[in-house]
């Protein structure tokens, strides 16, 4: 084997590197959740979700880890019984690396994707969740004057998705706007306080979404985990840099557990 083989451990770092611990919530669980940092890896698997179906894809196409931004562990176990997802990767030696709100809060990240593909100029996190560095939750920027019908276009696009749940006005210009990915909704306030017209998020309670709509505000939902899978194509490339002789590639079986009829 040669010295310049990549391990488990690699990938841990090259995540860290990219979306240091340190930027994830309190409650959250990060990094390498499952598997051997000396383990040798040549081929890792991308997706939002490592479900039952994600995990037969990664062992098919002979994946040694896979990068699942929701952790696969989530709280402290109390049971590892046969046929569980963490008992498979564990008896298939198949690593789990997992950078949830970490990658959030990063530069490049998993807001930073949604705010690109709304164009927002000089952006600012909503929420400053680590303060000592100015950086935190969602985002929230300029934008060149546009319609709010443009808007919900461009963030059909940038998603790949063809339905969006929106509240609030379905017209007027807009020069400000803000995105939150996932479970975000609870960013409304800040969302209203920056002035934004209009938002992009995963999901929102529905009192949330009647506020949005009083304020004036167009929210747009995506279901949670399609406002956060644009990112997982800019995360490979990132990992690739990092880790030139692995092979990283997307799940074709990952999707968001909700769909449209």
């Amino acid at each position: 084997m040669s010295e310049a083989q990549a391990r488990v451990g690699d990938l841990a770092a090259a995540m860290e590197a990219i979306a240091p611990s340190r930027y994830a919530e309190s409650w959250d669980n990060v990094g390498l959740l499952v598997g051997d940092p000396g383990r040798p890896v040549s081929r890792v698997l991308l997706c939002i979700d490592c479900t039952e179906q994600v995990l037969e894809e990664a062992v098919g196409r002979g994946a040694e880890a896979v990068v699942a931004y929701h952790p696969v562990i989530f709280q402290g176990l109390k049971r590892l019984v046969a046929g569980s997802v963490p008992w498979r990767l564990v008896q298939g030696g198949v690593a789990v690396v997992s950078p949830h709100t970490a990658l959030d809060v990063a530069d490049g990240g998993t807001n930073d994707v949604l705010a690109d593909a709304l164009g927002l100029l000089s952006r600012t996190p909503l929420r400053v969740t680590v303060p000592s560095e100015g950086r935190g939750l969602g985002r929230v920027g300029g934008i060149r004057s546009t319609t709010r019908e443009s808007l919900l276009q461009m963030a059909q696009r940038a998603l790949g998705i063809h339905r969006l749940l929106v509240a609030g006005p379905l017209e007027g210009e807009v020069t400000r706007a803000a995105v939150g990915a996932g479970a975000c909704g609870d960013l409304l306030n800040e969302v209203i306080a920056s002035g934004a017209g209009f938002y992009l998020t995963g999901e929102m309670r529905h009192h949330d979404a009647l506020k949005a709509a009083a304020a004036g505000v167009t929210v747009a939902c995506a279901l949670h985990s399609n406002s956060e899978r644009p990112t997982l194509p800019r995360l490979a490339e990132r990992l690739r840099a990092h880790l030139p002789r692995v092979h990283f590639e997307l799940s074709v079986r990952d999707r968001d557990p909700f769909s449209v009829w």
